[in-house]
């Protein structure tokens, strides 16, 4: 190409001196075409050189022409006709300097981009990054920390270097602004001073800040001079280098969202599959128990209306009545339990100053003549304080909790029940029911307060119930102003424990 630039020159010029002076007026702007050629091909060098070459040949035509004719309006002209290419060389070719930079720096802006917003090691990635913004910039060195606290990422192109808290990039990543050196080698911000060289080694910090907050900062070494231009180029490149960074920090915040909604859609996804089938249980079993005390509340109403029983015979059917019209009522009350829990109507209680003691008591009685395979344990503390309850939901919670006991120790054993000042928490009753039972597996204890939950067990598989007694514990007992809690080990037995408000005349 350079051959072809040169080749029209001489031919030009050839035929300039053929046709003679008058010719060299209408063709000496010809000379424009080949220096714009060289200056779009290989920018301000090669424009200016052929502008240059094109001034040398019109040279020996044009100053013997104006040292003849004196320095007339014509001779002015065909002075600037010698500059001109020269000069549209330059300009051209400095144009196409620019064009071209900034073409690469979007180029490398694309890449960095590209680059941030794939998977893959963060350090590796910002190496790619950082040598990319020292290409596109012409720098000797770049540096790059991401990250203002903590521990940033520090990277290098070359690689090797390290973050010194003393630095002018430590500076800028406290919150300073740019900083300039004009000689890296006497200049301690920039590291332990060094002798001079042949060149001077200038140096630039830009902080990189997003207009969201600052996320790390550049640093930029040249040999020799640097420019305005290229310091405004270092600038822009920074400014979109911290969007890029940004862009990138978001993309991975979106993708942990997504992720942990995708997560958090499967877990509630499951839990509902986990309660529909619950429901259905429940449904089940609520059949189940419902149809078990009409069916006896049936048969035995039947057989005393429609024959004549002898007395004894018809006292032990009665009571069969009563405690299956008893058992019916307890599952109505379950249910109507459940319905004000799932409304999110608090307990109507109605508090008074209640013996845990006695109740504990009478309780244990009863139990005890139902359930010979037990042995029913009582150890209150002394001086056992009354509690502030409504009598009838804490008669509930302690069936509830000796029913259970029962339900899930099918083999027998030791129910222990115990009362006295909470551990650590000033004016409130520990009430707690041990068993030595099946116990609970650790999964299921999360859940094993929820409504519907029933722990699967081969030894318990045909103990009845709702999957409420729990749930309506944990109910009743917030409604308190307490809580309730469970430890359980498997095939060791399990041991609840309701904390409940003292009578405060008591305390």
């Amino acid at each position: 190409m350079v051959t072809a630039q040169l080749s029209l020159l001489l031919a030009l010029t050839g035929v300039i001196v053929w046709a003679g002076d008058g010719a060299m007026v209408s063709l000496r702007h010809l000379y424009l075409l080949p220096t714009l050629w060289a200056a779009f091909a290989s920018g301000a060098p090669g424009g200016c050189l052929a502008g240059l070459l094109a001034g040398f040949l019109q040279a020996p035509l044009v100053l013997p022409w104006i040292e003849g004719t004196g320095l007339t309006a014509s001779a002015v002209d065909g002075l600037v006709a010698l500059a001109t290419p020269l000069a549209s060389g330059w300009v051209v070719g400095h144009l196409r300097d620019q064009s071209r930079a900034r073409a690469r720096r979007l180029g490398a802006l694309l890449e960095i981009q590209q680059g941030l917003a794939r998977d893959g090691p963060l350090d590796l990635r910002l190496e790619e990054v950082a040598e990319r913004m020292r290409v596109a910039l012409g720098a000797e060195r770049a540096g790059l920390v991401v990250g203002t606290g903590g521990r940033p990422a520090v990277v290098s192109a070359p690689p090797g270097a390290r973050l010194d808290a003393r630095s002018a990039m430590a500076w800028t990543l406290r919150g300073g602004g740019p900083v300039t050196s004009r000689d890296l080698a006497g200049d301690e911000r920039f590291g332990e001073a060094e002798p001079p060289g042949p060149a001077p080694r200038r140096g630039l910090v830009l902080p990189l800040d997003s207009g969201a907050g600052r996320v790390g900062a550049l640093a930029l070494e040249w040999r020799g001079e640097l420019t305005p231009g290229m310091r405004v180029a270092a600038h822009e490149m920074a400014m979109h280098l911290a969007l890029g960074i940004e862009n990138a920090r978001l993309l991975l915040l979106q993708r942990r969202f997504a992720l942990e909604l995708e997560d958090k859609v499967l877990a509630a996804t499951e839990r509902l599959r986990e309660l529909d089938r619950a429901k259905s249980d429940f449904l089940s079993v609520v059949s189940h128990e419902l149809r078990t005390p009409l069916t006896a509340l049936q048969g035995f109403s039947e057989l005393l209306l429609s024959r004549s029983v002898p007395p004894e015979q018809a006292r032990r059917f009665i009571g069969h009545l009563h405690s299956e019209a008893e058992r019916l009522g307890r599952i109505v009350t379950e249910l109507l339990d459940l319905s004000r829990i799932e409304a999110g109507r608090p307990e109507a209680l109605r508090r008074e100053a209640v013996d845990l003691g006695e109740m504990v008591e009478r309780n244990l009685e009863l139990f005890a003549e139902s359930h010979p395979r037990h042995r029913f344990r009582w150890g209150p503390a002394g001086g056992l304080a009354p509690v502030a309850a409504d009598r009838d939901a804490l008669d509930r919670v302690l069936k509830n909790l000796l029913s259970n006991a029962v339900k899930y120790s099918p083999r027998g054993g030791a129910v222990t029940v115990t009362a006295g000042p909470a551990p650590g928490l000033d004016r409130m009753i520990e009430l707690a029911v041990e068993d030595e039972g099946v116990g609970i597996p650790a999964a299921a204890l999360p859940r094993i307060f929820d409504k519907y939950v029933r722990v699967p067990d081969p030894d318990t598989a045909t103990a009845r119930g709702l999957g409420l007694g729990l749930a309506l514990v944990k109910a009743l007992a917030e409604a308190h102003g307490g809580s309730v809690a469970v430890e359980s080990r498997p095939g060791q037995g399990s041991r609840f424990r309701v904390l409940l408000p003292g009578w405060p005349s008591e305390f």
